[in-house]
Order: structure tokens, then sequence, then C-alpha cells
């Protein structure tokens, strides 16, 4: 019987991505069967194409249930393949080839190989190993803006303190001046009454002799 030795000592453990937001390229889409035997489905089959896990896979499928085709035109929609108000599509593949729940045909219209998207990208637990979902596939029109991150948004926030701050002793080097100004002529007007006052004391001791 023949037989083969393999080692596992420099295969890498295969972990998830971390959540967040890929540009990755669709490799392929095959129709396959469900596991329940009642309808057909979608199997993505992502490549991350730049950054630290380029090279990497993503997987992402999408129902042909009537009542689960939802999904499947918001994707359309992201990925700029339909427009809004297009009530249906004629998909197509191979039907020389049957689908399982392991493989089937590769989708031939439309044509998805070879788009670039962004993948948004969640991570769940499935049977107690975490693993990731797609949740969403977007075109490069309609990219979803990032999320500020805690870092930044306290950066901006001590920013904006700072500019709070030097409002607030601008306005009071502001007053300082004001009060400057204010101070001469309240000397000059007190020393105005002042004379007025003694002149008016001199006339009433002249009047009086």
């Amino acid at each position: 019987m023949p037989s083969t030795t393999v080692n596992f000592a420099d295969v890498d453990s295969f972990e998830p991505l971390p959540e967040g937001s890929y540009d990755i390229e669709v490799d392929k889409v095959e129709v396959r069967r469900n596991k329940a035997d009642d309808g057909d489905y979608l199997n993505w089959e992502l490549v991350v194409i730049d950054g630290e896990y380029e090279n990497r896979r993503l997987w992402m499928i999408t129902s042909l249930k009537p009542q689960a085709l939802f999904r499947l035109k918001q994707v359309l929609l992201d990925l700029g393949i339909i427009d809004e108000d297009e009530e249906e599509m004629d998909l197509e593949w191979d039907d020389d080839v049957e689908p399982t729940t392991s493989g089937g045909p590769l989708l031939l219209y439309p044509e998805l190989q070879g788009i670039e998207a962004v993948a948004q990208v969640k991570n769940e637990m499935y049977d107690g190993r975490e693993r990731n979902r797609v949740e969403n596939l977007f075109g490069p029109d309609k990219k979803p803006k990032k999320k500020k991150t805690t870092r930044t948004a306290a950066a901006e926030s001590r920013g904006n303190g700072g500019r709070s701050r030097r409002r607030v002793v601008e306005e009071e080097d502001e007053d300082e001046e004001d009060e400057e100004e204010e101070r001469p002529r309240r000397k000059t007007s007190t020393g105005a009454k002042s004379r007025t006052q003694s002149r008016s004391r001199e006339k009433a001791r002249r009047r009086v002799r």
C-alpha cells in the first residue's frame, strides 16, 4: 500500500483576519447547492490584494432563494453591477456541471471574476471556532468611510480643547487691554471732579468773606 509522511512543523495555524476593511479581488463565484438541498447559492471566493494580509482568502455566500435575494441585490448594487430600478437579472452558468454542497459551475453572467472591491469583514464564532464573515462588498465609488478611532477622536478633542483654551486666553488678554484703556480715563475723570470741587469751595469762601 502506498504511503507518505507529511510534516506539519512549518505549517502556520490558520487564524482569521482581524475585523476591518480589505481591498480584494473576486477570484471566482461558484453556484452551489445548500446543505438542506432545497436551494442554490453563490459562493464568492475573494483574495486580499494588498497590505499585511495580501493573498489571504475570504469567502461570502449569497442565497438564490427568492426570500433571500435582497442580499444578492444589495451586493450587486454596491458593486455597481445593477441599478436601483433594475427588477430582474438572468444569471448564467454552465448547466453541464451539477451544483453540489462542495462545488459547482462557475457563474458566467454577470461576469464577476476579476472585479476589485472593498470587503467589510466581521468575525463570528462557528462550531466553537472564530471565523471571518464578509458583511458587504463595495465598489471603488462606494468605498465606505473609515470610522474615527478612539485615538483619533481623542487627538481631535485635545486639539479642539487647545484651540478653545487659546481663545479663552486671547479673550482674557483683550479684556485686560480694555481695562488698561479705561483706567486712565477713570483717573482723569476723578482728577477733574476733584479740581471742580476745590474751585467751588474757594468761591464759597470768597462769598463768605
